[in-house]
């Protein structure tokens, strides 16, 4: 329940997040020359380096960092206005091509980011929601009427689960019975969610209809969570919620664009259309149906060019829709008996043309806010071209070059030291130290591994691990690198993620000294990193030559004015830690 329509990955939203939000607020932080970096282009770029947290290093220095990128960025840009590299961007009709995105961002941004934004007090609504957890099954069905009959036969005193394993087209329910565990808000969409939250322990909810299907839910039992204070996850609720606004406006934003447009369908070339699928099997390693397929080769000449929607300035026909269908992954492909994931399947075909008009129509183009996104896009463009057709133009890297970087970085090349060993993995040190008394009585290591040890994918193997390096199993090679041919040890405390705490008693076979990897088995790799290093030296060579020229000035307060209490607060207890 947690799959994204198709629908919302396309459209506007593939320059959305690349470009942001248009500038509001004009508080400077620094300038180089006239150019001016604002705290809101700051604040861009803290978003896209969010996942790069590293610790030990507090959140001014990181925005130091930052904004030290920011102002090399705009060096770049000057150096390319300096070489006329605007006038070649604006000529270059690829480029122009790139203009209605950027249209498709300002229209992204004024129909759904304005109109999704999230206050204070949602945010500690949401907050309080997230104290609970509830544990819930399900059944999922097709239409309103199977789910209505399920519904029915649960009220008359039917068994859940085994209804789940009988009817639920979810894939899991074989298995699971329609179990989904505990989860919290949020974790599922909305219209499920609304229903399953407000359920009491042991009631069966009404059908409940979600863009997967008809859901018939049962609350087996709800639990408290405990909870980070509000200011430490507050930006977290932020994201998660502004992302789901973001996504239920454009579900809004599309139905409103099909009644605009009129989109309809054709019953009689539906009816048709739907005549000519058919299934595609399971796949024979797993039960998980693999959607339909429409035969548009039983299709004649005149049934293919059959209107299937029309709107206003257009159409689809059945072979313009049976291709695109086709077209999609298997696994993505809704069933067919679905008429509306047909419809959004087909207004998805057209969504962007449509997009397009749009902004055009509302005169998109003449907004400052198109005119900065467009200005930016172009600047980029501009300091690629800067770097590698002007500061890089004719650098290349010799053979000597590259083995110089190749000895000078031997860390880079070396083939890991391996061991190989056989493992018995238990559950108690007790038991491994049990095993390993009868292992130096004589027992038969590969008859005990067979017999006790828990790793069941090597126990038809006697244990055997094979060679492995470091990082597969850190605990074990530790325990074995100095250990001679034929040697016991154990118990091996291991922490592993499948088996948990659990103790291990090996026996050593041999092991692989470290070796470094000949230069001419990875001579193209050893090229592209070594012109890499070679490029970046001379791009950086270049930038400091042109700051010392450049006026450039930071405004430290209110950089310091930006940085995020929190985010010191937890940097002080790390280091008290």
């Amino acid at each position: 329940m947690r799959k994204v329509n198709l629908l919302l990955c396309l459209g506007f939203l593939t320059f959305a997040l690349i470009w942001g939000c248009a500038k509001k607020e004009k508080r400077v932080v620094a300038r180089v020359e006239d150019r001016e970096i604002t705290v809101e282009d700051l604040e861009n770029e803290y978003q896209r380096q969010s996942r790069l947290i590293i610790k030990g290093i507090s959140d001014l220095d990181r925005r130091k960092d930052m904004l030290e990128k920011l102002i090399r960025d705009q060096v770049m840009v000057i150096g390319a206005y300096s070489e006329g590299l605007d006038k070649e961007v604006e000529k270059d009709t690829a480029i122009q091509q790139q203009k209605e995105q950027v249209l498709l961002n300002v229209l992204y941004q004024k129909e759904i980011v304005e109109k999704s934004k999230v206050s204070e007090s949602e945010l500690k609504d949401h907050y309080e929601k997230l104290k609970e957890e509830i544990h819930v099954w399900h059944i999922l069905l097709e239409t309103e009427e199977q789910a209505e009959g399920v519904y029915q036969q649960l009220k008359e005193g039917a068994d859940f689960a085994e209804l789940a394993k009988e009817k639920s087209i979810d894939p899991s329910a074989k298995n699971n019975a329609g179990d989904l565990g505990f989860f919290g808000w949020g974790k599922m969409v909305p219209e499920f969610q609304e229903v399953a939250f407000k359920l009491k322990e042991g009631e069966i909810s009404r059908p409940v209809k979600t863009r997967f299907g008809w859901h018939v839910i049962k609350l087996i039992e709800r639990r408290e969570v405990e909870q980070q204070p509000f200011e430490q996850v507050k930006d977290i609720i932020q994201a998660r919620l502004g992302r789901d606004r973001r996504d239920a406006r454009m579900r809004e934003y599309f139905d409103e664009l099909e009644k605009k447009i009129n989109f309809k369908s054709n019953e009689e070339a539906l009816a048709l259309l739907l005549s000519k699928k058919t299934e595609i099997p399971p796949d024979t390693l797993g039960p998980q149906r693999m959607g339909d397929q429409l035969e548009i080769d039983k299709l004649t000449d005149e049934e293919k060019d059959l209107s299937l929607f029309t709107y206003k300035g257009g159409q689809i026909t059945i072979e313009d829709f049976a291709e695109q269908f086709n077209n999609m992954p298997p696994m993505y492909r809704p069933k067919l008996s679905d008429t509306g994931e047909i419809e959004k399947i087909a207004f998805q075909s057209i969504v962007k043309d449509v997009l397009v008009e749009v902004a055009y129509d509302q005169r998109l183009e003449n907004t400052k806010s198109f005119k900065e996104s467009w200005r930016n896009f172009m600047e980029q463009e501009m300091a690629k071209r800067m770097r590698s057709d002007v500061i890089l133009k004719g650098v290349g890297i010799t053979d000597e070059e590259i083995k110089s970087f190749y000895e000078n970085h031997p860390e880079r090349y070396e083939k890991p030291a391996e061991v190989h060993i056989k493992e018995i993995l238990v559950t108690t040190e007790e038991e491994a130290a049990d095993i390993l008394e009868q292992l130096k009585k004589g027992a038969n290591f590969d008859k005990l591994a067979e017999e006790k040890t828990i790793r069941t994918y090597v126990k038809n193997k006697g244990g055997d691990l094979g060679s492995f390096p470091r990082t597969r199993y850190p605990q074990l090679f530790d325990a074995a690198f100095q250990m001679k041919k034929g040697e016991l040890k154990g118990p091996v405390k291991i922490n592993d993620r499948q088996f948990g705490e659990s103790h291990a008693v090996i026996k050593f076979i041999e092991k692989k000294e470290a070796e470094k990897t000949p230069l001419e088995e990875i001579k193209d790799q050893v090229t592209l990193q070594a012109r890499r290093e070679k490029d970046n030296k001379i791009v950086d060579q270049w930038i400091e030559t042109q700051k010392a020229r450049l006026t450039i000035e930071i405004d430290e307060e209110v950089l310091k004015s930006t940085v995020k209490e929190e985010a010191e607060e937890e940097m002080k207890t790390e280091e008290k830690g």
